[in-house]
């Protein structure tokens, strides 16, 4: 289920705050990102499909999605369980960055907490299937992926350009606990 934590107290405790989505997309409209949730058709894809195969299998959505959009470009990000580099990802997707033009992407498998910090609060995203996430430019944010599972989205790179590193930040792997639905992380340990 997708949920959205905010920060309260501002000692690295997110609390709970929606679990609406329509409630979650005007929360985080007042930070300027844009969230939805697009039913997505139930595809079973292994490790060895085609990027062009991913996105063809979710055609109809991924139109409505960008009928708003200027050109866009689309490509697919996958992370397995057996990844070579799954370490190395995780670490990496877990700094505090943020990017010189928007960055969007609707999960299509798997899961994970898109933290976004705004000058004074920090908002986690728990995100699953069908969740979109368009972040504004310069906007700082992380993701940490669900270590038990792979996961896979599809990015869409509006005016076809890949948004660059305008803001590279600290490791944030440990540092926050999510409280309010019994799940339970607790500071200073790894993640």
């Amino acid at each position: 289920m997708t949920q959205l934590y905010r920060d309260i107290d501002h000692a690295y405790r997110l609390r709970l705050c929606d679990t609406e989505r329509s409630c979650i997309g005007a929360r985080l409209a007042g930070i300027g990102v844009h969230y939805d949730h697009v039913p997505l058709p139930a595809v079973v894809f292994d490790e060895e499909s085609r990027p062009d195969e991913i996105i063809g299998s979710y055609i109809e959505p991924l139109d409505r999605l960008m009928a708003s959009m200027p050109r866009v470009a689309l490509d697919v990000a996958s992370v397995s369980i057996s990844h070579p580099r799954r370490e190395t990802i995780e670490r990496e997707l877990m700094v505090e960055h943020a990017h010189d033009a928007v960055e969007s992407q609707v999960m299509v498998h798997g899961a994970g907490v898109l933290f976004m910090r705004t000058a004074d609060t920090v908002f986690a995203l728990s995100c699953e299937p069908g969740d979109y996430v368009r972040v504004p430019p310069g906007l700082r944010h992380w993701f940490r992926m669900d270590s038990s599972r792979s996961f896979r989205t599809i990015r869409f790179f509006e005016n076809e350009a890949r948004p660059r590193l305008s803001h590279r930040g600290e490791d944030m792997r440990g540092l926050f606990e999510l409280v309010g639905d019994g799940l339970r992380e607790t500071p200073g340990q790894p993640i």
